[in-house]
């Protein structure tokens, strides 16, 4: 399956692309297969999630939408966008013990806080973290 052409992703290969996101040098991906849409990586927190996820749905095209989420591992940046997916997550072991726990999202939000995320939104965001 191929997706449209937007400035902002790069293509490095058939079905693939990245997208940069601004603040902490994380990259998000995509791969899109037959019925299915991967996002790697949603971003930082949930507004930054939400964009992503608009822009994944852009670049499908077609009134496709992401169907699942792969979290490469367990930082703040990589993350926190995740509750703007209601999809299946898949997870690096161990992050369950961050995700799934009150003290593991609790070091999320003051790693998020330390790293200049508004105090607000790391705690919304880490609050949804399922």
């Amino acid at each position: 399956m191929e997706l449209t052409e937007l400035p902002e992703w790069e293509h490095p290969a058939p079905g693939v692309a990245r997208l940069r996101l601004p603040g902490w040098d994380c990259t998000a991906g995509l791969v899109r297969g037959e019925g299915a849409a991967l996002l790697v990586d949603p971003g930082g927190g949930l507004a930054q999630g939400e964009e992503v996820r608009r822009a994944a749905e852009r670049l499908l095209g077609d009134g496709a939408h992401v169907t699942h989420l792969a979290l490469t591992h367990p930082h703040f940046d990589h993350v926190l966008g995740a509750p703007a997916f209601e999809v299946p997550v898949y997870a690096a072991m161990g992050a369950e013990a961050l995700l799934g726990t009150e003290s593991g999202r609790a070091g999320l939000r003051e790693d998020a806080v330390r790293h200049g995320l508004d105090p607000a939104e790391a705690r919304r965001s880490a609050a949804l973290l399922r």
